[in-house]
């Protein structure tokens, strides 16, 4: 949080006119927001939100149907008993705790064969995801299905493959990138769920453009990105 308000503070001595942000859901992080648009400095914010703040527009994912996507799909991948580790980023980042709650309520109607053994949070850290990856699937070795909501995929694979389980797990994770790819390419990730980052990056600067141009608001508060799910024969 300091680090985020140190650098928007940063931009304020740059003279910015409006700010593309992801923010860190934090109470200081929403009153910053809130003081900016007083001030006349807008925000929209990108690829995770913020509750009740005044940023002028969000653009990113739906991020609860995008949890409730990845629960559908490890729903129609399994059959039997099915006993699930969560591995997400942070507790403190909105978008991580939104997908999890799409994943645990779109799970509850097959929670007779379907079980959420344990959620750890990896920080998004490679490294960390490893060593959290492999103390969770060594404490329960009944897990056969995996769900990444957050970054520190690869090594969280990079553990399946070393305790040998990539035969017997199935593992769903977001996002298209070319250590993703290559996990799916070699059958250890079943499926990704793709955000269209490219808008993501792209959709914030031209609606702070539009608002600073004409002082209109963003037509639409919530501008959500397609939900894009990819597997081996179409990634």
């Amino acid at each position: 949080v300091d680090e985020q308000l140190h650098a928007i503070d940063e931009l304020l001595a740059e003279e910015v006119n409006g700010i593309a942000l992801a923010p860190y859901n934090d109470e200081r992080i929403r009153n910053r927001i809130n003081q900016l648009y007083e001030n006349g400095i807008p925000v929209v914010t990108l690829n995770t939100d913020i509750e009740n703040s005044k940023r002028i527009a969000y653009v990113g994912s739906h991020y609860t149907k995008s949890g409730a996507t990845a629960a559908g799909l490890l729903h129609l991948m399994t059959h039997g008993e099915v006993y699930i580790g969560v591995i997400t980023g942070s507790s403190n980042i909105l978008c991580h705790t939104e997908r999890i709650a799409g994943f645990t309520q779109t799970m509850q109607p097959y929670s007779d064969r379907i079980h959420i053994v344990d959620i750890v949070e990896a920080h998004d850290d490679e490294i960390e995801s490893y060593e959290k990856t492999s103390r969770l699937l060594t404490a329960h070795p009944e897990i056969n299905a995996l769900f990444f909501a957050a970054g520190g995929v690869y090594g969280g694979c990079r553990s399946i493959s070393s305790l040998g389980l990539a035969d017997k797990i199935r593992v769903v994770a977001f996002d298209k990138v070319p250590t993703t790819k290559e996990l799916v390419e070699s059958n250890i990730i079943s499926a990704v769920i793709c955000q269209q980052p490219k808008v993501q990056g792209s959709k914030p600067l031209s609606l702070l453009f539009t608002y600073l141009t004409t002082g209109e608001l963003p037509e639409k508060e919530y501008n959500y990105v397609a939900v894009d799910i990819r597997i081996k024969e179409n990634i």
